[in-house]
């Protein structure tokens, strides 16, 4: 799969740590929402407050409803939040298309400046260089990043972009959530990119235990779940030598994206 293709579920993990960013604050407009989606916009925003790594499970969904096509990915993520770009790893240990198991890993690696890609099926690791500056990028502004997804972003840049509103609890919804239902606002650039995207933050971490992002008419639909998302899960003491490249990739032929 293409690095491009797969760029969405890399984007959830960083903004995880979004939170944390010292971003400018963007240009406030009048926005009206309701006082309960207020306080758990703030406390998604707050939880950013001394986060300094996230280790927990995915699954990773997607649907193609032109070409009736279903893949779901299981495996692990983790990510440190350092002085520079965040880094992280996702490994993906099975995958199953259309009800068939797949006999192959993937692993994606950001270690601040490099994207990596590696698929155990074609024995190669594909990098491309996001950070060439040598200076901090902002991997989570929301119109000019490139992972632009607005998750753990500043309360205001969410309102900026969305309204915003608070759907009742559904059969199929993760436990000890609230389901945030999320619409560009038709003169906001994401309005190019997303029909909707659809947040169940967990009402005891205050991260999001499932997104859900739908794509060209309702077509194209990706959803992650952070299935064991909880207090242990962050803070647990990973360094860099828990996102080193992993053994599995001695031997693959490396090939540089432009």
């Amino acid at each position: 799969m293409p690095i491009r293709s797969s760029l969405c579920l890399m984007l959830l993990v960083q903004n995880i740590a979004g939170a944390v960013a010292q971003t400018p604050e963007p240009q406030q407009i009048p926005t009206s929402i309701s006082p309960r989606v207020d306080a758990i916009l703030t406390k998604l925003e707050r939880r950013g407050d001394g986060l300094r790594d996230i280790s927990c499970k995915v699954r990773f969904t997607e649907e193609d409803k032109i070409n009736i096509t279903k893949t779901v990915k299981e495996g692990t993520i983790r990510l440190l939040v350092t002085e520079k770009n965040p880094h992280f790893l996702i490994h993906f240990d099975r995958c199953v298309l259309d009800g068939g198991l797949l006999g192959q890993q993937e692993w994606y690696l950001f270690d601040g400046y490099w994207l990596y890609q590696a698929v155990e099926r074609l024995h190669q690791v594909t990098k491309q260089q996001v950070d060439d500056s040598g200076n901090s990028i902002n991997l989570f502004d929301l119109e000019t990043a490139p992972f632009p997804l607005p998750f753990g972003q500043k309360k205001q840049q969410i309102l900026n972009h969305f309204d915003v509103t608070l759907l009742p609890a559904a059969d199929g919804d993760p436990p000890n959530t609230d389901h945030l239902h999320c619409v560009p606002k038709p003169d906001s650039r994401v309005a190019k990119k997303y029909d909707k995207l659809e947040f169940f933050i967990d009402r005891d971490v205050h991260l999001p235990r499932r997104v859900i992002m739908t794509k060209n008419k309702g077509y194209e639909i990706n959803t992650a779940d952070f299935p064991d998302l909880s207090a242990q899960s962050l803070n647990s003491g990973l360094t860099k030598k828990d996102l080193a490249y992993p053994s599995a990739w001695d031997g693959y032929e490396v090939v540089e994206d432009k």
